[in-house]
């Protein structure tokens, strides 16, 4: 009632509040004008944007005055304090201000970046509102619903918020939002829903092994977060911040997570061509003979060893030498968007919804409807083939988002704004393939003109005259009227 009371005056009608809600919706909304559109597109466009920005969610309120604010939440971080009455919480009060619900393995590639981009001042205040879980609870949420929820792989938000200080969001603790990151990457957690599992021996093994379920992609995903945390590390050396206790260790933080980002190619098996999980002595999970590409589960999260071949988004140029050579990495992801789209249940035991709507995509093996396939078409750029992106992406965009009826728009899993920033980005013509750095891989447009007003009034227009759905290959580029001729 309270905050009520400070949102809304006693003297505003229902049509005064709806109109400020219509006004507030326009000008998030306005951020993207773009030409050349059909009302359909526009509804997929305006719809994607929409559910990019519902998500994450502020929980905290102001228990002082409009005029002498005082931010304070009911942790579900921290330890309960006392029981619950009928009218008072026994959750620990605690001063700030903090955001939750937000499955950062679903949402780190696409919408974090997205938010980057199109919000930076607001992008740092969410994540400032995630970092206070850890000056809470001393951890980080890995899908915070609004706590510490045991759910997915991988500490990505490790990824999205050292991306966003990379590309420029610099209003958040960055700090202490490091030393977060560094507990994920190097201290067994006691609680479920933090922390790497298997960390007690993949941090001298170099990989999770297969007795921690979904092994291998806990190993894969935690090699881009090491990634993101070396480039973070690096970056703050650079700084040579003399207030920061930490200054003298960034440096060789650096080095160290580097490296440990590059682990992944231990995890490649040559002889059967795919990366595959190992137990903790070093032994392949499958031999050739008994290895099945199509099983889902086991090794993987939500997929099959198909969709995982492609997970080293950091490091294209050593993937490519993995396989034998960009020309060989072009031809495995020829290889894998014409083999039909079957599944095997593997450790699911029966068919989930995952499965059937990858097989919905009818884009070979490419599950676009999740997570873990979304950077694949994009892989292409590391191969000197980027003709090939752009065909499929622009496949992708003409086919599988249209339409508003129930059973459409969205094929897949559209968690917190994931496969919408997804949308967003690759409509634009470009996207951001290496998380934790500063830059974006070239696609291809979709409409022939878009104008993207950013937060400092500065505008990104891209235009594409000729596009088409049968011309949708790019002859030529030029950024700020000058040739380009790299595809990042």
């Amino acid at each position: 009632k309270h905050n009520l009371a400070l949102e809304i005056s006693p003297h505003e009608s229902f049509a005064d509040v709806r109109a400020l809600a219509q006004k507030i919706w326009d000008e998030q909304l306005g951020v993207i004008r773009v030409q050349g559109a059909s009302h359909g597109e526009l509804v997929t466009l305006y719809s994607s944007l929409y559910r990019l920005l519902m998500y994450p969610n502020s929980a905290y309120e102001n228990t002082g005055s409009a005029s002498k604010p005082v931010y304070r939440y009911a942790s579900p971080f921290s330890p309960e304090v006392s029981k619950d009455t009928a009218t008072q919480t026994g959750a620990r009060i605690v001063n700030g201000k903090v955001f939750v619900n937000n499955g950062f393995w679903d949402t780190y590639r696409t919408a974090w970046p997205a938010y980057a981009l199109l919000m930076p001042k607001q992008a740092g205040t969410m994540i400032d509102g995630f970092v206070q879980e850890y000056r809470d609870g001393g951890w980080i949420a890995r899908w915070s619903s609004p706590g510490y929820a045991d759910l997915m792989v991988g500490t990505s938000a490790d990824v999205a918020f050292a991306d966003a200080w990379l590309k420029g969001v610099h209003n958040f603790d960055v700090r202490s939002f490091y030393q977060a990151a560094l507990k994920d990457a190097t201290v067994v957690s006691p609680l479920m829903g933090t922390g790497r599992k298997g960390l007690q021996r993949s941090i001298f093994n170099g990989y999770t092994d297969k007795d921690v379920k979904e092994g291998l992609s806990w190993s894969m995903d935690g090699y881009i977060a090491d990634f993101a945390i070396g480039n973070l590390a690096h970056a703050l050396a650079g700084q040579g911040d003399g207030a920061d206790p930490y200054r003298d260790q960034y440096a060789e933080d650096a080095v160290y997570f580097r490296n440990r980002a590059l682990d992944y190619v231990n995890l490649f098996d040559p002889d059967i061509g795919f990366f595959v999980g190992k137990d903790a002595q070093g032994n392949w999970r499958y031999t050739k003979e008994n290895f099945d590409p199509f099983r889902w589960g086991d090794d993987y999260t939500e997929t099959d060893a198909w969709n995982m071949a492609f997970h080293a988004p950091q490091d294209g140029a050593g993937l490519a030498t993995l396989s034998g050579g960009r020309g060989a990495l072009a031809a495995k992801l020829d290889q894998f968007f014409a083999t039909p789209g079957i599944y095997h249940v593997g450790s699911y035991g029966a068919p989930i919804h995952e499965m059937r709507e990858a097989q919905a995509v009818r884009m070979g093996q490419y599950g676009h409807s999740n997570q873990p396939s979304h950077h694949i078409i994009y892989m292409y750029d590391y191969t000197g083939e980027p003709w090939k992106a752009q065909d499929k992406v622009r496949d992708v965009l003409a086919r599988l988002s249209v339409g508003s009826s129930i059973g459409q728009g969205y094929l897949g899993d559209e968690d917190n704004g994931e496969m919408s920033g997804w949308w967003l980005f690759s409509a634009a013509g470009f996207y951001p393939l290496r998380m934790g750095t500063p830059e974006y891989v070239i696609g291809a447009p979709y409409f022939p003109h878009m104008d993207i007003t950013l937060e400092n009034g500065k505008h990104i227009v891209i235009n594409a005259p000729n596009v088409s759905d049968t011309n949708r290959y790019i002859q030529s580029v030029r950024v700020n009227g000058q040739p380009w001729n790299n595809v990042t």
